[in-house]
């Protein structure tokens, strides 16, 4: 019996939805912790900000089956980042001219 427990542990995790309310930092850790590369698509902002001040806007992962995770499998992580102190996460830097 002990044998069936230790396959079991050593097994792949099967991959959970990332909470998109998190930083993303903790999302890109949540994927790459669950055995994904990850690569970040820059939305919006400046991206030499620390992930911890960005959101997440969407993740794009070809792992569609719900099963373990594929050695080698790249996931794009949309990334949206404020463009200076105190912007928000979600600006979309769009002006209207009046002349």
């Amino acid at each position: 019996m002990l044998a069936a427990g230790a396959t079991l542990a050593a097994a792949p995790t099967v991959c959970a939805e990332p909470n998109l309310d998190q930083s993303a930092a903790a999302v890109i850790q949540q994927l790459t912790d669950e055995g994904y590369n990850v690569e970040i698509n820059w939305v919006s902002g400046v991206s030499s900000r620390p992930l911890s001040e960005c959101a997440v806007l969407g993740v794009h992962n070809p792992n569609r089956a719900g099963g373990p995770v594929e050695e080698f499998t790249t996931v794009y992580v949309d990334v949206s980042c404020p463009n200076h102190d105190g912007d928000s996460h979600f600006d979309l830097g769009v002006g209207i001219g009046i002349g």
